[in-house]
């Protein structure tokens, strides 16, 4: 479903870029901007603020390449709309070729765009139709999910226990399917990791802060440090543990249910028996 809003959102921008600027000084932009928006949201999976503004820097830096090259103002764009997602690639070198799909593909779109605007109605959507796929490369590279990628830097930051425990919660996120959840219980597993998300940036933030927690006289202000340190590594284990937990539970609960359907292996066996009880049956009337 995201691949098609992403194609939807990509043939929209290339669509529309020939006749932007016939739109007006004012209309025009804001439709380039707001399509390039969209854009980026589909090709980050998500309405975040970073990108939201990759995707209004490239609709202005396309907008100014467009008079020098459309293959560059595409290649600006695509790339600049993929920014946020470039980040949660894991290695280097699928970053690097996440960037380069980006641009290629972005540079590809642009070309068969302008090349085909005075064209056919049908060859002119077939031209955008191909340039949305060929932009739609880079989600052919795995990258985090946002939830994922955030426990991920926590981890980079924090010692263990705190950062073993982010690790496993990533490594967690990246193999778990939440469709397989059922759906009353899938708002408290969702909960479970906005909550989880929340104990490990307040852990960064006391790490990195370092701030007396009490006042003078009352108790050794490292001391309580370390214990709210303590609660927080306990809390964020616990919240791993369970989500492991449940997810397991909901894998054993399927793979249970695969085993007990045999409803397949059955008619088969009733196709095999009627067929043996017919080539039963001509052997008797040859005979």
């Amino acid at each position: 479903m995201r691949t098609f809003s992403f194609l939807a959102a990509a043939a929209a921008v290339f669509g529309l870029a020939p006749f932007v600027s016939r739109l007006g000084p004012l209309l025009g932009p804001a439709t380039a901007v707001t399509v390039a928006m969209l854009l980026a949201c589909a090709a980050s999976g998500t309405a975040c603020a970073l990108a939201m503004a990759a995707g209004a820097v490239g609709a202005l830096s396309s907008g100014l390449l467009e008079t020098v090259s459309s293959a560059f103002a595409g290649g600006c764009l695509v790339g600049l709309a993929f920014a946020e997602r470039t980040r949660r690639v894991r290695t280097p070198a699928a970053r690097g070729a996440h960037v380069t799909l980006a641009v290629v593909g972005g540079a590809l779109a642009g070309e068969l765009s302008s090349a085909f605007t005075s064209t056919s109605v049908a060859l002119a959507g077939v031209s955008v139709g191909m340039g949305a796929v060929f932009v739609a490369l880079p989600l052919l590279i795995d990258a985090d999910d946002p939830v994922a990628h955030a426990l991920e830097e926590s981890a980079a930051i924090l010692r263990d226990p705190a950062a073993r425990s982010l690790r496993d919660g990533a490594s967690l996120r990246r193999v778990s399917d939440d469709t397989l959840v059922k759906r009353e219980a899938r708002r408290g597993v969702a909960r479970a990791w906005r909550k989880l998300l929340k104990l490990a940036q307040a852990r960064v933030r006391l790490q990195r802060a370092g701030v007396v927690l009490s006042a003078p006289g009352e108790a050794r202000p490292e001391s309580i440090r370390e214990a709210v340190l303590q609660m927080l590594d306990d809390a964020i284990a616990d919240h791993v543990a369970a989500l492991t937990r449940a997810y397991k539970a909901v894998d054993t609960a399927e793979a249970a249910a695969t085993g007990l359907d045999d409803a397949a292996a059955r008619g088969v066996d009733a196709v095999g028996e009627r067929l043996e009880d017919v080539s039963r049956a001509i052997i008797e009337i040859k005979a």
